[in-house]
């Protein structure tokens, strides 16, 4: 998974500029892969989101749409100005630094990465029935496919990653949506009968069958497909978050299954099923406000308002 909202670059050049700078010295200092540079750029990118007259100067609409949102949503975390820190050095941080993340060796990824539930994922993986990932839109939520392959855990499917390989107009085309969808879902299922991953971004905008639920200070529609291809297959639903820090670490979360009861009529065990998953992501935000980014902060805020 290569793309996303972590790779949008603003319209601000000079700002651009200023963050790749810190890339070039890392890419000339540490050609072998060490992680000196990296981690004293992080250092120092942190400090200055501190800065008052950053924020003023090289953030103000951000600085102004982290609050906002943090207000508006009721995220009101103890210390708001750490997480508007955080926040403002992650969105750049996630723009310039993910290929570098990417192609990283093992050693070193993984020197930056802390995983917890590795164990609950392989114990899903070895019982034979597939995994379905649900992910959610975080600044580095990619990276967990490259601990997937360096890991040797093959990658598996990703809904609606078509579109990401397809020209604008065949993404808006009725018909190869339809025709794309369907080949996507068959895939989809293929991948959990044979064992595999399955991986979809459940809180996703993209789709028409939504349930629509109070979320955040907005009413907010989450599609269920995920859960359909889960009863559909047998295979349990893992919910994975990837966390940011600022001395430039990677957390990924990996939670136990989803509680499904069979002996529910199958309506019931999808609202189950998707209110669980819909109170996972609100902890998630409530926990890590400054993994959102500020694409998706933009989209949440113009949601419909309870």
């Amino acid at each position: 998974m290569r793309h996303g909202p972590a790779r949008a670059r603003s319209s601000d050049e000079l700002r651009e500029g200023f963050f790749r700078l810190f890339l070039r010295s890392y890419r000339i200092a540490e050609p072998q892969g060490g992680l000196a540079v990296y981690r004293s750029c992080a250092r120092h990118v942190h400090a200055l989101c501190a800065e008052r007259w950053a924020r003023e100067t090289i953030f103000p609409a951000e600085t102004a749409l982290v609050r906002r949102f943090l207000r508006e949503t009721g995220l009101t975390p103890g210390d708001a100005a750490a997480v508007e820190q955080l926040n403002l050095m992650a969105n750049p941080w996630a723009a310039t630094w993910t290929d570098a993340l990417q192609g990283m060796e093992r050693g070193a990824f993984l020197s930056l990465c802390q995983v917890t539930g590795e164990d609950i994922l392989r114990t899903a993986l070895a019982g034979g029935r597939g995994v379905v990932c649900a992910h959610h839109h975080t600044l580095f939520a990619p990276l967990f496919w490259n601990w997937l392959a360096h890991g040797g855990i093959p990658a598996g499917a990703l809904i609606r990653e078509w579109v990401k390989t397809r020209p604008a107009a065949d993404a808006q085309d009725l018909k190869t949506r339809a025709l794309e969808g369907a080949r996507e879902l068959k895939n989809a299922v293929d991948t959990l009968r044979a064992g595999g991953l399955l991986h979809v971004m459940a809180d996703g905008y993209e789709g028409s069958r939504k349930t629509v639920l109070e979320f955040c200070g907005r009413r907010r529609g989450f599609e269920t497909t995920f859960i359909d291809l889960s009863l559909m297959t047998g295979a349990p639903i893992l919910t994975v978050a990837v966390r940011f820090s600022g001395d430039g670490g990677i957390g990924i979360e990996i939670g136990p299954a989803l509680r499904d009861d069979p002996r529910l009529a199958r309506a019931a065990r999808t609202e189950a099923l998707l209110k669980q998953y819909v109170a996972h992501l609100d902890r998630q935000w409530l926990a890590h406000p400054a993994d959102i980014s500020w694409f998706q902060m933009k989209r949440h805020l113009g949601l419909p308002k309870l």
